[in-house]
């Protein structure tokens, strides 16, 4: 499992609420805390769109890519008071998991990985991100995970965000 401090928080901000940074991303959870908690669940709803709004219902992914989501979250984060508390969980958006897939094809089967995530949490004017990967069967070893590690500290290095591994 990887960890990491993110060492200018205002900029890692900026790019989660109003760059593309993590647009790709899809949202699986969210928690907010301000003057009162707003919880997120992104699991897409199949059945709420109707055929003219399928675009975003026929994606594989099952859930919600971050682009539609991050003004809401955006809007209960906003003001001259940062929030108390937040944990954001992301998985890598299927579109983006066939792009990487190939450095795991080595690894393990590509049907045994369920999801790469990242998980991000703010707290104490601090925020933390960690990787994980949830899996179908049992991973041989750490290679996958190392993997994932160096896919996200070379996407985080290639955006300018500052950070400390520990």
């Amino acid at each position: 499992m990887l960890v990491l401090k993110i060492n200018d928080v205002k900029n890692f901000m900026n790019q989660l609420l109003i760059g593309q940074t993590f647009d790709d991303f899809s949202l699986v959870e969210a928690s907010i805390t301000t003057f009162c908690s707003f919880t997120i669940d992104g699991k897409l709803h199949r059945d709420f769109f109707d055929s003219d709004s399928k675009q975003l219902a026929d994606q594989n992914a099952p859930y919600c890519p971050w682009k539609e989501l991050k003004a809401y979250c955006y809007s209960i984060i906003r003001g001259k008071l940062p929030p108390l508390h937040f944990r954001i969980t992301f998985q890598l958006s299927p579109s983006q998991l066939t792009q990487i897939l190939p450095a795991f094809s080595d690894v393990i089967t590509v049907p045994a990985i369920r999801g790469l995530n990242l998980n991000l949490q703010y707290k104490n004017h601090e925020l933390f991100c960690t990787s994980g990967i949830s899996s179908d069967g049992f991973l041989p070893d750490k290679s996958s995970e190392l993997i994932w590690e160096s896919f996200i500290t070379d996407y985080f290095r290639a955006r300018q965000i500052n950070f400390d591994r520990l």
